[in-house]
């Protein structure tokens, strides 16, 4: 509304001035009685400038005014003084060059405002795609570090700034940061070798593997230098082959799932038969046995290979792994369960998708089985319950009596088809992490070589900030 009102005031205060302008000069024209004192290019001017600052229709108003005092100068002049024709004439070529002047000069007025908006919202438009620009280059994952000429560094994201160890404000010089990364950018500039090796970088310790990039021109930034965690980069590049793998493996596997219900129900019409001879009894059970194995194994490639989503649900706990002891005892025959739950507080609730729960505990269970099998002492497994008070988190642990696992080992076990045990496939222990994962929740793993195995699954409690925002979250998904 100020806005307006100003321009209003603006407009008004031109008008006026103009015709106050055009009035006075038009009596001084006839005040000196000719065309050719040079009172008519001031008048000229004036109309100019009402094409300039006023509406075409009142910069032609304006004209006409200026006209008929040139009109009327040159009548008065031809009555009164005695003059020629001439100055009809004059008078008729100074009208038609104010009017051509008004006309020329407003167009010219309009195309510059017109120019001027544009040039304005272009600037507006730039500064936002810089403010873009910048706000993408400081969250990117990967660190960016813009260098000149000299060495000295004149953009430095967040990623990169982590990843040169923190370094302060003032410290804007490459060398003296992380000489590392100095020196390979000075071998790039010599070869412009695109095959740079990973470093560790002296602040952080940090293994990357940079990148160069020369910035043609002569601007002040010479060089861009990006910066990959090679740890970010090798999880991306065993997520994409387990990918690729579980989909090609997924349909492999669909393949070989009918013949082997085939093959299993056959022999399990051969087992019924009353022909059969005790000899053959044991081939039966092999393959009985074997039919099984092969069945567990496309189950975990099947699902391995499906990316199921999680749909959390709130439920109590405790019931719920006293149920799973149950159906693990008729179901796991030879395995002596021990279920120790924390009775400070025996209803716990939790948030997590109920059957992807069962499905880890249940891949962790039969993992337990399997190498407590490896020695010679009955396979015993605890499964165990424990708050962790004031933190909104429980765990739940699996224990085994078996040998215990390599400290080599300890991470690999979570990789996809890496196995120590010759009947596994190499998956159980994977899809029972990335269960986990999908529901926010952690599975780690310690052990005592020659004694024992343990896994733990840390998840959040119902009543937790977390579990209630992570519900939100869930309902939010489901609605979209």
């Amino acid at each position: 509304h100020e806005s307006r009102k100003r321009s209003a005031t603006t407009f008004f205060l031109a008008l006026a001035s103009l015709f106050i302008d055009i009035v006075f000069l038009s009596t001084l024209l006839f005040i000196f009685g000719t065309l050719e004192s040079g009172i008519a290019i001031l008048l000229i001017f004036a109309s100019a400038s009402a094409g300039i600052v006023l509406p075409m229709r009142v910069a032609l108003f304006y004209a006409s005014l200026v006209v008929l005092a040139f009109i009327g100068e040159a009548v008065v002049g031809l009555l009164l003084r005695d003059e020629s024709l001439a100055e009809l004439v004059r008078a008729a070529i100074y009208g038609a060059t104010t009017f051509t002047t008004a006309i020329l000069v407003n167009l010219l007025s309009r195309w510059l405002k017109d120019y001027r908006l544009v040039a304005e919202k272009q600037a507006a438009q730039l500064t936002r795609l810089e403010q873009i620009n910048e706000l993408v280059i400081r969250r990117m994952r990967s660190g960016v570090l813009a260098v000149d000429a000299d060495g000295v560094i004149q953009l430095m994201n967040e990623s990169a700034w982590f990843l040169l160890g923190r370094p302060r404000a003032r410290e804007k010089i490459l060398s003296s940061i992380s000489p590392q990364l100095n020196k390979a950018l000075e071998t790039w500039q010599d070869d412009h070798s695109p095959d740079i090796e990973p470093m560790s970088l002296r602040g952080s310790q940090a293994r990357v593997i940079p990148k160069f990039v020369a910035l043609p021109g002569s601007t002040s930034i010479r060089n861009l230098i990006f910066l990959e965690d090679n740890e970010v980069v090798s999880q991306r590049s065993l997520e994409m082959s387990v990918h690729m793998m579980a989909n090609l493996s997924g349909s492999i596997a669909h393949e070989i799932r009918n013949p082997l219900g085939a093959i299993s129900h056959a022999a399990q019409l051969l087992n019924e038969s009353e022909d059969i001879v005790d000899s053959d009894l044991r081939l039966v059970d092999i393959i009985h046995s074997q039919s099984g194995r092969m069945n567990g194994i496309v189950q975990n490639i099947l699902q391995l290979s499906r990316h199921e989503k999680s749909r959390p649900d709130i439920f109590e706990l405790t019931p719920f792994l006293e149920d799973l002891a149950e159906e693990t005892k008729k179901s796991l025959p030879g395995i002596r369960l021990t279920v120790d739950i924390d009775a400070s507080k025996s209803q716990d609730l939790i948030l997590f998708d109920r059957s992807q729960l069962h499905q880890a505990l249940w891949k962790l269970l039969e993992n337990a089985l399997r190498h407590a099998h490896l020695d010679a002492a009955i396979p015993q497994v605890i499964m165990t319950k424990k708050d962790l008070p004031g933190t909104g988190y429980c765990i739940i642990t699996v224990e085994d009596n078996g040998p215990g696992i390599p400290e080599a080992n300890m991470e690999r076990i979570f990789q996809p088809f890496y196995t120590t045990h010759k009947e596994g496939s190499g998956l159980g222990l994977y899809i029972a992490r990335q269960l986990c994962e999908v529901n926010q929740a952690e599975l780690t793993v310690d052990s005592i070589l020659g004694s024992c195995s343990r896994f733990h699954i840390r998840l959040a409690l119902a009543e937790s900030r977390k579990a209630r925002l992570l519900k939100q979250l869930n309902t939010k998904a489901k609605k979209a």
